[in-house]
Protein backbone atom coordinates (compact mmCIF):
# COMPACT_ATOMS: atom_id res chain seq x y z
CA UNK A 1 0.00 0.00 0.00
CA UNK A 2 1.19 3.54 -0.67
CA UNK A 3 0.71 6.35 1.81
CA UNK A 4 -1.92 8.86 0.77
CA UNK A 5 -0.36 12.29 0.44
CA UNK A 6 -2.34 15.33 1.47
CA UNK A 7 -1.93 18.56 -0.44
CA UNK A 8 -4.12 21.42 0.69
CA UNK A 9 -4.73 24.79 -0.89
CA UNK A 10 -6.39 26.11 2.25
CA UNK A 11 -3.57 27.31 4.55
CA UNK A 12 -4.01 27.85 8.28
CA UNK A 13 -0.45 28.95 8.84
CA UNK A 14 2.77 27.67 9.84
CA UNK A 15 4.20 24.34 9.05
CA UNK A 16 1.77 21.50 8.73
CA UNK A 17 -1.32 22.92 7.46
CA UNK A 18 -4.69 21.78 6.41
CA UNK A 19 -8.29 22.71 6.87
CA UNK A 20 -9.14 21.28 10.28
CA UNK A 21 -12.66 20.76 11.54
CA UNK A 22 -13.85 19.50 14.88
CA UNK A 23 -17.28 19.39 16.42
CA UNK A 24 -17.76 21.87 19.24
CA UNK A 25 -20.97 23.41 20.55
CA UNK A 26 -21.87 25.30 23.70
CA UNK A 27 -21.88 23.18 26.85
CA UNK A 28 -20.42 20.15 25.06
CA UNK A 29 -16.73 19.30 25.45
CA UNK A 30 -14.68 18.14 22.49
CA UNK A 31 -14.63 14.33 22.61
CA UNK A 32 -11.36 13.18 24.12
CA UNK A 33 -9.63 9.83 24.06
CA UNK A 34 -10.18 7.70 27.15
CA UNK A 35 -6.78 8.39 28.64
CA UNK A 36 -7.51 12.15 28.71
CA UNK A 37 -11.27 12.31 29.26
CA UNK A 38 -11.03 11.72 33.02
CA UNK A 39 -8.57 14.50 33.80
CA UNK A 40 -10.88 17.49 33.32
CA UNK A 41 -14.46 18.32 34.32
CA UNK A 42 -17.32 17.03 32.20
CA UNK A 43 -19.51 20.07 32.82
CA UNK A 44 -18.89 23.74 32.29
CA UNK A 45 -19.41 26.71 30.02
CA UNK A 46 -18.43 26.99 26.39
CA UNK A 47 -15.43 29.14 27.35
CA UNK A 48 -14.31 26.67 30.01
CA UNK A 49 -14.46 23.76 27.57
CA UNK A 50 -12.41 25.73 25.06
CA UNK A 51 -9.82 26.52 27.74
CA UNK A 52 -9.69 22.80 28.63
CA UNK A 53 -9.26 21.78 25.00
CA UNK A 54 -6.38 24.21 24.41
CA UNK A 55 -4.43 22.64 27.24
CA UNK A 56 -5.38 19.04 26.45
CA UNK A 57 -4.28 19.42 22.82
CA UNK A 58 -1.00 20.86 24.08
CA UNK A 59 -0.55 17.88 26.41
CA UNK A 60 -0.33 15.64 23.34
CA UNK A 61 0.80 17.76 20.38
CA UNK A 62 3.08 20.48 21.78
CA UNK A 63 6.69 19.91 20.76
CA UNK A 64 7.82 20.12 24.39
CA UNK A 65 4.75 18.44 25.92
CA UNK A 66 6.89 16.59 28.46
CA UNK A 67 7.47 19.92 30.24
CA UNK A 68 3.77 20.57 30.84
CA UNK A 69 2.15 19.84 34.20
CA UNK A 70 -1.03 17.79 34.47
CA UNK A 71 -4.46 19.34 34.09
CA UNK A 72 -5.09 19.88 37.80
CA UNK A 73 -1.83 21.74 38.36
CA UNK A 74 -2.16 23.87 35.22
CA UNK A 75 -5.88 24.58 35.74
CA UNK A 76 -6.73 26.21 32.37
CA UNK A 77 -10.09 27.43 33.69
CA UNK A 78 -8.28 29.80 36.05
CA UNK A 79 -7.27 32.11 33.18
CA UNK A 80 -10.21 34.52 33.32
CA UNK A 81 -8.76 37.94 34.10
CA UNK A 82 -7.94 39.33 30.65
CA UNK A 83 -11.34 40.74 29.70
CA UNK A 84 -12.35 38.49 26.78
CA UNK A 85 -12.28 34.85 25.78
CA UNK A 86 -9.61 35.41 23.13
CA UNK A 87 -7.33 37.32 25.51
CA UNK A 88 -7.81 34.67 28.20
CA UNK A 89 -6.99 31.91 25.71
CA UNK A 90 -3.89 33.81 24.60
CA UNK A 91 -2.72 33.80 28.21
CA UNK A 92 -3.20 30.02 28.34
CA UNK A 93 -1.12 29.63 25.18
CA UNK A 94 1.53 31.93 26.64
CA UNK A 95 1.70 29.89 29.85
CA UNK A 96 2.06 26.69 27.83
CA UNK A 97 4.79 28.26 25.70
CA UNK A 98 6.94 29.20 28.69
CA UNK A 99 7.08 25.69 30.16
CA UNK A 100 10.15 24.39 28.36
CA UNK A 101 13.50 25.96 29.21
CA UNK A 102 16.28 26.14 26.65
CA UNK A 103 19.32 24.67 28.46
CA UNK A 104 21.67 26.85 26.41
CA UNK A 105 20.09 30.15 27.46
CA UNK A 106 18.29 29.10 30.68
CA UNK A 107 15.24 30.89 29.27
CA UNK A 108 12.05 29.51 27.70
CA UNK A 109 12.40 28.48 24.06
CA UNK A 110 9.42 30.72 23.28
CA UNK A 111 10.45 33.75 25.32
CA UNK A 112 10.30 37.13 23.61
CA UNK A 113 10.82 40.71 24.70
CA UNK A 114 7.06 41.24 24.59
CA UNK A 115 5.38 40.12 27.84
CA UNK A 116 2.48 37.75 27.27
CA UNK A 117 3.44 36.96 23.67
CA UNK A 118 5.04 33.61 22.75
CA UNK A 119 7.74 33.60 20.14
CA UNK A 120 6.03 30.93 18.03
CA UNK A 121 2.69 29.58 19.29
CA UNK A 122 -0.54 31.54 19.03
CA UNK A 123 -4.33 31.36 18.86
CA UNK A 124 -6.70 33.43 16.76
CA UNK A 125 -10.34 33.67 15.83
CA UNK A 126 -11.25 31.62 12.78
CA UNK A 127 -11.27 33.80 9.64
CA UNK A 128 -9.80 36.64 11.66
CA UNK A 129 -9.71 40.07 10.05
CA UNK A 130 -6.48 40.98 8.29
CA UNK A 131 -4.45 44.04 9.15
CA UNK A 132 -4.69 47.43 7.52
CA UNK A 133 -1.04 47.54 6.52
CA UNK A 134 0.48 45.81 3.53
CA UNK A 135 -0.17 42.12 4.10
CA UNK A 136 0.05 39.90 1.04
CA UNK A 137 -1.25 36.54 2.17
CA UNK A 138 0.01 33.02 1.53
CA UNK A 139 -1.87 32.84 -1.74
CA UNK A 140 -0.16 36.01 -2.99
CA UNK A 141 -3.27 38.18 -2.60
CA UNK A 142 -3.01 41.66 -1.09
CA UNK A 143 -5.73 44.04 0.05
CA UNK A 144 -4.00 47.33 0.78
CA UNK A 145 -1.99 50.13 -0.87
CA UNK A 146 0.94 47.79 -1.43
CA UNK A 147 3.63 49.72 0.46
CA UNK A 148 5.67 49.39 3.61
CA UNK A 149 7.64 52.29 5.05
CA UNK A 150 10.80 52.55 7.16
CA UNK A 151 12.46 55.48 8.88
CA UNK A 152 16.16 56.24 8.71
CA UNK A 153 16.77 58.97 11.22
CA UNK A 154 14.02 61.53 10.59
CA UNK A 155 13.58 60.51 6.95
CA UNK A 156 10.97 58.08 5.65
CA UNK A 157 11.52 55.68 2.74
CA UNK A 158 9.46 53.08 0.96
CA UNK A 159 11.09 49.82 1.96
CA UNK A 160 8.68 47.56 0.06
CA UNK A 161 6.41 47.97 -2.94
CA UNK A 162 4.40 44.85 -3.63
CA UNK A 163 4.13 43.80 -7.29
CA UNK A 164 0.63 44.21 -8.70
CA UNK A 165 -0.45 46.73 -6.06
CA UNK A 166 -1.72 50.27 -6.60
CA UNK A 167 1.70 51.55 -5.55
CA UNK A 168 3.52 49.35 -8.06
CA UNK A 169 1.14 50.35 -10.85
CA UNK A 170 1.94 53.99 -10.05
CA UNK A 171 5.67 53.38 -10.52
CA UNK A 172 6.71 53.59 -6.88
CA UNK A 173 9.96 51.87 -5.90
CA UNK A 174 11.76 50.79 -2.77
CA UNK A 175 14.09 53.65 -1.85
CA UNK A 176 11.68 56.44 -2.80
CA UNK A 177 11.78 59.09 -0.08
CA UNK A 178 8.39 60.04 1.41
CA UNK A 179 8.14 63.83 1.65
CA UNK A 180 4.43 64.48 2.23
CA UNK A 181 1.43 62.42 3.33
CA UNK A 182 -1.99 63.74 2.40
CA UNK A 183 -0.52 67.19 1.83
CA UNK A 184 1.38 67.41 5.12
CA UNK A 185 5.02 66.92 6.05
CA UNK A 186 5.57 63.19 6.45
CA UNK A 187 6.10 61.72 9.90
CA UNK A 188 6.06 58.13 11.12
CA UNK A 189 2.84 58.65 13.06
CA UNK A 190 1.18 60.30 10.10
CA UNK A 191 1.99 57.49 7.67
CA UNK A 192 0.75 54.87 10.14
CA UNK A 193 -2.52 56.74 10.55
CA UNK A 194 -2.91 57.33 6.81
CA UNK A 195 -2.44 53.62 6.05
CA UNK A 196 -5.61 52.92 8.01
CA UNK A 197 -7.70 54.75 5.42
CA UNK A 198 -8.98 53.88 1.97
CA UNK A 199 -7.18 56.65 0.07
CA UNK A 200 -3.62 57.93 0.30
CA UNK A 201 -1.89 60.90 -1.33
CA UNK A 202 1.90 60.85 -1.33
CA UNK A 203 4.63 63.18 -2.49
CA UNK A 204 7.89 61.32 -2.99
CA UNK A 205 11.41 62.11 -4.04
CA UNK A 206 12.81 59.68 -6.58
CA UNK A 207 16.42 58.52 -6.59
CA UNK A 208 17.29 60.91 -9.43
CA UNK A 209 15.99 63.87 -7.42
CA UNK A 210 12.69 64.33 -9.24
CA UNK A 211 9.45 64.60 -7.22
CA UNK A 212 6.46 62.33 -7.79
CA UNK A 213 2.90 62.83 -6.59
CA UNK A 214 0.55 59.86 -6.47
CA UNK A 215 -2.97 59.17 -5.28
CA UNK A 216 -3.51 55.58 -4.18
CA UNK A 217 -6.70 53.68 -3.47
CA UNK A 218 -6.68 50.59 -1.32
CA UNK A 219 -7.52 47.60 -3.50
CA UNK A 220 -7.30 43.84 -3.78
CA UNK A 221 -4.56 42.58 -6.09
CA UNK A 222 -2.62 39.47 -7.06
CA UNK A 223 1.01 39.96 -6.18
CA UNK A 224 4.15 38.07 -7.10
CA UNK A 225 6.50 36.43 -4.63
CA UNK A 226 9.43 37.61 -6.75
CA UNK A 227 10.28 41.26 -6.08
CA UNK A 228 13.30 41.68 -8.35
CA UNK A 229 15.81 39.68 -10.36
CA UNK A 230 19.10 40.75 -11.91
CA UNK A 231 22.38 39.43 -13.29
CA UNK A 232 25.84 40.89 -12.72
CA UNK A 233 28.66 39.79 -14.99
CA UNK A 234 32.40 40.42 -14.70
CA UNK A 235 35.06 38.14 -16.15
CA UNK A 236 34.51 34.62 -14.86
CA UNK A 237 32.03 35.75 -12.19
CA UNK A 238 28.39 35.35 -13.16
CA UNK A 239 26.19 36.48 -10.29
CA UNK A 240 22.43 36.10 -10.19
CA UNK A 241 20.16 38.04 -7.82
CA UNK A 242 16.66 37.08 -6.68
CA UNK A 243 14.55 38.92 -4.08
CA UNK A 244 11.58 36.98 -2.72
CA UNK A 245 8.86 38.60 -0.60
CA UNK A 246 7.28 35.40 0.70
CA UNK A 247 6.85 31.77 -0.22
CA UNK A 248 3.38 31.96 -1.74
CA UNK A 249 1.64 28.77 -2.79
CA UNK A 250 3.59 26.99 -5.51
CA UNK A 251 0.60 27.32 -7.85
CA UNK A 252 1.19 31.09 -7.73
CA UNK A 253 4.99 30.98 -7.73
CA UNK A 254 6.16 28.14 -9.95
CA UNK A 255 5.84 29.87 -13.33
CA UNK A 256 7.82 32.96 -12.37
CA UNK A 257 10.46 30.92 -10.52
CA UNK A 258 10.86 28.63 -13.52
CA UNK A 259 11.32 31.64 -15.80
CA UNK A 260 13.92 33.22 -13.52
CA UNK A 261 15.96 30.04 -13.20
CA UNK A 262 15.74 29.26 -16.92
CA UNK A 263 17.45 32.61 -17.50
CA UNK A 264 20.02 31.89 -14.78
CA UNK A 265 20.74 28.52 -16.39
CA UNK A 266 21.12 30.13 -19.81
CA UNK A 267 23.64 32.59 -18.37
CA UNK A 268 25.56 29.90 -16.48
CA UNK A 269 25.22 31.62 -13.10
CA UNK A 270 27.96 30.48 -10.70
CA UNK A 271 27.14 32.67 -7.70
CA UNK A 272 23.60 33.34 -6.51
CA UNK A 273 22.23 35.99 -4.14
CA UNK A 274 18.81 35.21 -2.63
CA UNK A 275 17.35 38.22 -0.84
CA UNK A 276 15.13 37.03 2.03
CA UNK A 277 15.43 40.05 4.31
CA UNK A 278 11.64 40.46 4.70
CA UNK A 279 10.60 36.89 3.99
CA UNK A 280 8.84 35.54 7.07
CA UNK A 281 8.04 32.17 5.50
CA UNK A 282 5.07 30.65 3.73
CA UNK A 283 4.55 27.34 2.03
CA UNK A 284 7.30 24.84 2.77
CA UNK A 285 6.58 23.21 -0.60
CA UNK A 286 7.54 26.45 -2.39
CA UNK A 287 10.75 26.85 -0.37
CA UNK A 288 11.54 23.20 -1.12
CA UNK A 289 10.94 23.80 -4.84
CA UNK A 290 13.33 26.77 -4.77
CA UNK A 291 15.97 24.57 -3.13
CA UNK A 292 15.51 22.04 -5.94
CA UNK A 293 15.92 24.79 -8.55
CA UNK A 294 19.21 25.82 -6.94
CA UNK A 295 20.64 22.36 -6.21
CA UNK A 296 22.45 20.35 -8.90
CA UNK A 297 21.13 17.02 -10.10
CA UNK A 298 23.80 15.08 -8.22
CA UNK A 299 22.01 15.90 -4.96
CA UNK A 300 18.94 13.93 -6.01
CA UNK A 301 17.93 11.50 -3.28
CA UNK A 302 20.01 13.18 -0.60
CA UNK A 303 18.25 14.49 2.50
CA UNK A 304 17.09 18.10 2.36
CA UNK A 305 15.43 18.26 5.79
CA UNK A 306 13.53 16.24 8.37
CA UNK A 307 10.67 17.13 10.71
CA UNK A 308 10.74 15.86 14.30
CA UNK A 309 7.52 15.67 16.34
CA UNK A 310 7.33 14.81 20.02
CA UNK A 311 7.68 11.16 21.03
CA UNK A 312 3.95 10.71 21.69
CA UNK A 313 3.05 11.83 18.17
CA UNK A 314 5.82 9.77 16.56
CA UNK A 315 4.46 6.71 18.35
CA UNK A 316 0.96 7.41 17.05
CA UNK A 317 -0.44 7.99 20.55
CA UNK A 318 -1.83 11.51 20.14
CA UNK A 319 -5.37 10.20 20.23
CA UNK A 320 -6.89 13.62 20.69
CA UNK A 321 -6.20 14.25 16.99
CA UNK A 322 -9.12 11.95 16.19
CA UNK A 323 -11.18 15.10 16.65
CA UNK A 324 -9.48 16.88 13.74
CA UNK A 325 -10.85 15.70 10.40
CA UNK A 326 -8.56 15.24 7.40
CA UNK A 327 -9.43 16.76 4.00
CA UNK A 328 -7.88 16.34 0.56
CA UNK A 329 -6.50 19.05 -1.73
CA UNK A 330 -10.02 19.84 -2.94
CA UNK A 331 -11.29 20.26 0.61
CA UNK A 332 -13.14 16.96 0.35
CA UNK A 333 -13.29 14.37 3.14
CA UNK A 334 -10.99 11.34 2.95
CA UNK A 335 -12.24 7.87 3.90
CA UNK A 336 -10.12 5.00 5.15
CA UNK A 337 -11.74 1.58 5.36
CA UNK A 338 -15.16 3.19 5.27
CA UNK A 339 -14.52 5.78 8.00
CA UNK A 340 -13.49 9.43 7.96
CA UNK A 341 -9.73 9.98 8.08
CA UNK A 342 -8.49 12.22 10.90
CA UNK A 343 -5.17 13.70 11.90
CA UNK A 344 -4.68 10.71 14.17
CA UNK A 345 -4.11 8.79 10.90
CA UNK A 346 -1.17 11.01 9.88
CA UNK A 347 2.33 9.54 9.93
CA UNK A 348 4.32 11.72 12.34
CA UNK A 349 7.49 9.59 12.33
CA UNK A 350 10.83 11.05 11.27
CA UNK A 351 10.98 8.57 8.39
CA UNK A 352 7.56 9.68 7.20
CA UNK A 353 8.65 13.31 7.38
CA UNK A 354 12.03 13.14 5.65
CA UNK A 355 12.28 15.12 2.42
CA UNK A 356 14.96 14.58 -0.23
CA UNK A 357 16.26 16.67 -3.11
CA UNK A 358 14.52 16.24 -6.48
CA UNK A 359 16.17 18.47 -9.07
CA UNK A 360 13.94 21.02 -10.82
CA UNK A 361 14.96 23.14 -13.79
CA UNK A 362 18.23 23.18 -15.69
CA UNK A 363 20.58 25.27 -13.52
CA UNK A 364 23.60 23.12 -12.60
CA UNK A 365 26.38 25.64 -12.13
CA UNK A 366 25.81 27.35 -8.76
CA UNK A 367 28.84 27.05 -6.50
CA UNK A 368 28.37 29.82 -3.95
CA UNK A 369 25.23 31.07 -2.23
CA UNK A 370 24.69 34.43 -0.56
CA UNK A 371 21.55 35.08 1.47
CA UNK A 372 20.57 38.62 2.41
CA UNK A 373 18.74 38.29 5.71
CA UNK A 374 17.35 40.25 8.65
CA UNK A 375 15.29 39.83 11.79
CA UNK A 376 12.18 39.18 9.69
CA UNK A 377 13.81 36.27 7.89
CA UNK A 378 12.08 33.31 9.50
CA UNK A 379 10.59 29.84 9.24
CA UNK A 380 10.58 28.55 5.66
CA UNK A 381 13.29 31.08 4.74
CA UNK A 382 15.55 29.80 7.51
CA UNK A 383 14.67 26.24 6.53
CA UNK A 384 15.83 26.95 2.96
CA UNK A 385 19.16 28.33 4.15
CA UNK A 386 19.70 25.56 6.67
CA UNK A 387 18.84 22.82 4.14
CA UNK A 388 21.41 24.07 1.63
CA UNK A 389 24.26 24.67 4.08
CA UNK A 390 25.55 21.06 4.09
CA UNK A 391 25.95 21.11 0.30
CA UNK A 392 27.06 24.65 -0.65
CA UNK A 393 29.38 27.40 0.46
CA UNK A 394 26.78 29.66 2.08
CA UNK A 395 27.31 33.25 3.30
CA UNK A 396 24.74 35.33 5.19
CA UNK A 397 24.70 39.11 4.71
CA UNK A 398 22.68 41.58 6.76
CA UNK A 399 21.39 41.05 10.30
CA UNK A 400 20.76 37.83 12.29
CA UNK A 401 17.57 36.00 11.38
CA UNK A 402 14.49 35.63 13.61
CA UNK A 403 15.19 32.08 14.78
CA UNK A 404 12.22 29.81 14.10
CA UNK A 405 13.20 26.19 13.49
CA UNK A 406 9.80 24.89 14.61
CA UNK A 407 6.53 24.25 12.82
CA UNK A 408 2.83 23.90 13.50
CA UNK A 409 -0.47 22.64 12.28
CA UNK A 410 -3.76 24.38 12.88
CA UNK A 411 -6.17 22.90 15.43
CA UNK A 412 -9.79 24.05 15.28
CA UNK A 413 -11.46 24.47 18.64
CA UNK A 414 -14.93 25.97 18.46
CA UNK A 415 -14.50 29.51 17.03
CA UNK A 416 -10.72 29.48 17.33
CA UNK A 417 -7.68 28.19 15.48
CA UNK A 418 -4.78 27.08 17.67
CA UNK A 419 -1.17 26.93 16.52
CA UNK A 420 1.22 25.24 18.94
CA UNK A 421 4.88 24.55 18.20
CA UNK A 422 4.63 20.95 17.05
CA UNK A 423 7.88 19.91 15.41
CA UNK A 424 11.52 20.81 14.98
CA UNK A 425 13.05 20.94 11.51
CA UNK A 426 16.65 19.76 10.93
CA UNK A 427 18.94 19.61 7.91
CA UNK A 428 20.87 16.55 6.70
CA UNK A 429 23.62 17.25 9.24
CA UNK A 430 21.11 17.18 12.08
CA UNK A 431 21.35 20.94 12.65
CA UNK A 432 18.22 22.86 13.55
CA UNK A 433 18.76 24.56 16.91
CA UNK A 434 18.90 28.15 15.65
CA UNK A 435 16.33 29.38 18.17
CA UNK A 436 18.20 32.66 18.62
CA UNK A 437 18.53 33.20 14.89
CA UNK A 438 21.26 32.49 12.37
CA UNK A 439 24.34 34.70 12.71
CA UNK A 440 25.59 36.60 9.67
CA UNK A 441 29.01 36.52 8.04
CA UNK A 442 28.89 40.21 7.14
CA UNK A 443 26.78 42.58 9.26
CA UNK A 444 25.00 45.20 7.16
CA UNK A 445 22.14 47.49 8.14
CA UNK A 446 19.04 47.38 5.98
CA UNK A 447 19.63 49.99 3.27
CA UNK A 448 16.12 51.31 2.59
CA UNK A 449 17.50 54.15 0.49
CA UNK A 450 18.10 51.86 -2.51
CA UNK A 451 15.88 49.49 -4.46
CA UNK A 452 16.27 45.72 -4.44
CA UNK A 453 18.99 44.70 -6.86
CA UNK A 454 20.60 48.15 -6.98
CA UNK A 455 24.37 47.56 -7.11
CA UNK A 456 24.81 50.41 -4.61
CA UNK A 457 22.46 48.86 -2.05
CA UNK A 458 24.55 48.10 1.04
CA UNK A 459 23.90 44.35 1.39
CA UNK A 460 24.33 43.57 -2.31
CA UNK A 461 27.40 45.78 -2.43
CA UNK A 462 28.84 43.78 0.48
CA UNK A 463 28.50 40.65 -1.67
CA UNK A 464 30.42 42.35 -4.48
CA UNK A 465 33.14 43.32 -2.03
CA UNK A 466 33.33 39.75 -0.70
CA UNK A 467 33.80 38.53 -4.28
CA UNK A 468 36.55 41.14 -4.71
CA UNK A 469 35.54 41.93 -8.26
CA UNK A 470 34.32 44.83 -10.33
CA UNK A 471 30.85 43.86 -11.42
CA UNK A 472 29.04 44.86 -14.58
CA UNK A 473 25.25 44.75 -14.56
CA UNK A 474 23.92 43.58 -17.89
CA UNK A 475 25.58 44.61 -21.13
CA UNK A 476 28.24 47.27 -21.27
CA UNK A 477 27.78 48.68 -17.76
CA UNK A 478 30.63 48.49 -15.28
CA UNK A 479 31.03 49.72 -11.76
CA UNK A 480 33.64 49.64 -9.04
CA UNK A 481 32.89 47.97 -5.76
CA UNK A 482 32.73 50.49 -2.94
CA UNK A 483 35.50 50.14 -0.39
CA UNK A 484 33.83 49.82 3.00
CA UNK A 485 34.26 48.15 6.36
CA UNK A 486 32.55 44.80 6.92
CA UNK A 487 29.84 46.55 8.96
CA UNK A 488 27.86 49.13 6.99
CA UNK A 489 25.58 51.58 8.83
CA UNK A 490 23.05 54.05 7.52
CA UNK A 491 22.59 57.54 8.97
CA UNK A 492 20.44 57.11 12.05
CA UNK A 493 18.68 53.98 13.19
CA UNK A 494 16.54 52.22 10.63
CA UNK A 495 13.09 51.43 11.99
CA UNK A 496 10.34 49.62 10.13
CA UNK A 497 7.26 51.60 11.01
CA UNK A 498 4.74 49.90 8.75
CA UNK A 499 5.91 46.35 8.38
CA UNK A 500 3.24 44.21 6.76
CA UNK A 501 1.75 41.31 8.66
CA UNK A 502 2.28 38.95 5.75
CA UNK A 503 2.80 35.29 6.55
CA UNK A 504 3.71 34.53 10.18
CA UNK A 505 5.65 31.35 9.54
CA UNK A 506 5.78 28.10 7.60
CA UNK A 507 2.94 26.26 5.97
CA UNK A 508 3.36 22.52 5.55
CA UNK A 509 0.82 20.97 3.22
CA UNK A 510 2.31 17.57 2.52
CA UNK A 511 1.00 15.55 5.46
CA UNK A 512 0.95 11.84 4.72
CA UNK A 513 -1.42 9.28 6.11
CA UNK A 514 -0.05 6.09 7.59
CA UNK A 515 -0.20 2.81 5.72
CA UNK A 516 -3.78 1.59 5.99
CA UNK A 517 -4.68 -1.98 5.13
CA UNK A 518 -8.14 -2.52 3.65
Amino acid sequence: MNPIEKVSNHPCLLLLLALLVSSFVACKKTELPKEESDVSPTTGTRSQFTADSIFLYARQTYLWNEALPDYQHFNPRSYTASGSDLLNFKQIVFAISQAKINPVTSKPFEQTGAPGHPKYSYIQLLNGASGTLAAVNAEGVGDDFGIEVSSSGSDLYLRMVYPGSAAARSGLLRGDKVMQVNGQHATAGMILSALQGQNLNLTLLKKDGTPQEVSLNKSTYQSSAVLKTAEYLSGGTKLGYLAIAQFSHLNNSKTVLDQVFAQFASSGITDLVVDLRYNGGGYVGTAKYLANLIAPRNLNGKVMFTEHFNAQMQEGKAGILKNQLYFDENNQPVYLNGRRATYADVDFTVKGNTYNFEKAGGLETVKNLYFIVGNQTASASEMLINSLKPYFKVSLIGQPTYGKPVGFFGIKIDRFQLYLSSFLIRNSAGIGDYFDGMPVDIAVEDDVTHDFGDENEAALNAVFKRLNVNVGKGQGKTMSVRESAPVVSLPGQVKHISAGKGIPGMIEERLKLKYIEN
